[in-house]
C-alpha cells in the first residue's frame, strides 16, 4: 500500500508541474491595432495651383516668386501628421499662412485644422472631389499687394 500512495503522490506532483508550465507559457496578447484611418485626405498631394478666391486677384503668380512651388508635396499621414517634400522655399513661404511644417492635422465638418509644433492652430475650409483637393486660405499677403483670399489646389499623387 505504501507504494500506491507514493506513486499517486508522484503522479499528482508531475501533473501539477505540467499544468503550471502550460499556464505559465501562454502567449502574450498583442497590443491592439489602432483603427485604420480611412479619411480621404490621407494621401500625398501635390500643389498644382494657387488661385484667387472669388472676388480676389493675385498681383503676381507665386511661381514667379518661388520657382519650385508647384513641385511641393504634402503628405497627410494616417497618424495625423503632415509631411512636406520637394520645395523647401514653398514650405517656408506657405508656412507663414498655413502651418504645414511639422504639423498635425484634423478634419471635422468640412474644416481642416492644422496645428503647428508650438500648438498654434489654424482652421481652413477644404473640399475633396476625386483626386482633387482645394484648401481655402484667407488673407495671404504677396509682396507689394494687399491681403487676398486664395485657393490652394492640390492633386493626389
Amino acid at each position: 500500500m505504501k507504494r500506491t500512495y507514493a506513486l499517486s503522490k508522484a503522479s499528482l506532483l508531475a501533473m501539477f508541474m505540467i499544468l503550471s508550465v502550460v499556464f505559465a507559457c501562454k502567449d502574450d496578447d498583442d497590443e491592439p491595432t489602432p483603427p485604420a484611418n480611412n479619411d480621404p485626405i490621407v494621401a500625398t498631394w501635390q500643389l498644382t495651383a494657387v488661385a484667387p478666391a472669388t472676388g480676389s486677384t493675385l498681383p503676381i503668380d507665386p511661381a514667379v516668386l518661388i520657382k519650385c512651388i508647384y513641385s511641393l508635396k504634402l503628405t497627410f499621414k494616417a497618424d495625423y501628421t503632415l509631411a512636406t517634400a520637394d520645395c523647401q522655399d514653398a514650405v517656408t513661404f506657405i508656412n507663414a499662412y498655413v502651418p504645414i511644417s511639422g504639423s498635425t492635422w484634423e478634419v471635422k465638418d468640412g474644416n481642416l485644422t492644422l496645428k503647428d509644433k508650438n500648438n498654434g492652430s489654424k482652421t481652413f475650409k477644404y473640399t475633396i472631389s476625386g483626386s482633387d483637393m482645394q484648401i481655402f486660405v484667407d488673407d495671404i499677403t504677396l509682396p507689394g499687394s494687399p491681403a487676398v483670399d486664395v485657393i490652394l489646389k492640390l492633386k493626389k499623387v
